[in-house]
């Protein structure tokens, strides 16, 4: 009998911790594997990429005829979208109770969806979206959500050395952002639940720690698998 898995996402805006816990969940786990994004410098995962940009071709296409095309993360968005479901579940059935998803499909379509090309909302896309949400609604079992309120967000954005888009900006373009996020984020996972969906866990990290959201986020894939 085949041992069951999870695929799980960590979603959430910036600062809320998810690279953290992340690391906190795979450190010594072996139950937890980061699972993979598309890399093009890894020989296996070319013959997908070709396969899923050629069945793309036609959105491609008829992208074209619109004055904003696509950009390269975009592109790189809607191939993972469009095939790595079978991916990853072949890395689950290689080996680990659970793989861990860091900007993974719900970042992607959220991302898409609000910050993508305004004639993706038209509805010569709309079969694309549907097939998008039946496909990922039975492959992601769980999503973690962390968040925090909107000027602890922004002090951690403010404080570490990565670069993000508001980064230094005023305080109430931070909040637009974040709030942008957030609403895509829910439109999104609603989507997902009418396929189904995935089990929803959510956690503010500025009252809960990471180590305390792991134990609970352990103690659900235990309960699961």
């Amino acid at each position: 009998m085949q041992r069951p898995f999870l695929i799980m996402e960590l979603v959430g805006p910036a600062g809320a911790g998810k690279t953290t816990l992340s690391r906190v969940l795979a450190h010594g786990n072996t139950m937890i594997q980061i699972g993979s994004d598309i890399e093009l410098r890894k020989t296996k995962y070319v013959p997908v990429i070709l396969r899923n940009t050629i069945s793309l071709l036609p959105i491609f296409l008829r992208q074209l005829r619109y004055a904003r095309w696509f950009t390269w993360d975009e592109i790189k968005a809607l191939v993972y979208l469009t095939g790595w479901p079978g991916v990853l579940r072949q890395e689950a059935a290689d080996g680990a109770t659970a793989i861990l998803l860091d900007h993974g499909p719900v970042f992607k379509l959220a991302t898409l969806n609000e910050f993508g090309p305004e004639n993706l909302k038209t509805d010569g896309f709309e079969i694309w979206w549907n097939s998008m949400f039946k496909q990922w609604a039975s492959t992601l079992n769980m999503v973690i959500w962390l968040d925090a309120p909107d000027p602890v967000l922004e002090q951690r954005i403010n404080s570490r050395d990565q670069r993000h888009s508001v980064k230094g900006k005023t305080e109430s373009e931070v909040v637009h952002f974040l709030a942008r996020y957030r609403t895509s984020y829910e439109e999104i996972l609603a989507k997902l639940k009418t396929d189904g969906g995935p089990r929803l866990l959510q956690f503010d990290t500025s009252c809960t720690s990471i180590e305390q959201v792991a134990e609970e986020i352990l103690s659900a894939i235990n309960v699961s698998v």
